[in-house]
């Protein structure tokens, strides 16, 4: 409900979609630890996970590379040589919630650059 909220609906005011973008944004973000190191190497683990889901969906999407690429056991083999540890999520996992968070993300540092911005002029080439 929040990604079609923050993302999809038109009807949606502009205060509810920015509240909706926080909530998605933050949903997928990690506890990050209080202290400079992590007391164990689970934390360590969850920081490294999101930040490889993170950049995997940035991947796929500039790439134009299907999601369905995440469910190949030819995937996940290239996944555990380079990082044994990692679990790749699958790919209704990475192609809705990781997404959803990305596009989320994004549009927060847009709306708050336009905030910032005075005398915009619209325009295009043709």
């Amino acid at each position: 409900m929040k990604a079609h909220l923050a993302l999809r609906c038109s009807m949606v005011t502009y205060r509810v979609k920015i509240e909706c973008l926080h909530m998605i944004k933050n949903d997928n973000i990690p506890e990050q630890s209080t202290q400079t190191r992590p007391l164990n190497n689970e934390n360590d683990n969850k920081d490294k996970a999101a930040k490889i889901n993170k950049a995997l969906v940035r991947l796929f999407v500039c790439c134009g590379i299907p999601f369905s690429v995440v469910d190949s056991p030819f995937f996940h083999d290239f996944t555990k040589s380079l990082y044994f540890e990692y679990e790749p999520p699958k790919r209704t996992t990475l192609s809705n919630t990781y997404l959803n968070a990305e596009t989320a993300s994004i549009s927060l540092k847009i709306e708050e650059e336009l905030r910032h911005s005075k005398d915009l002029t619209l325009g295009w080439n043709f």
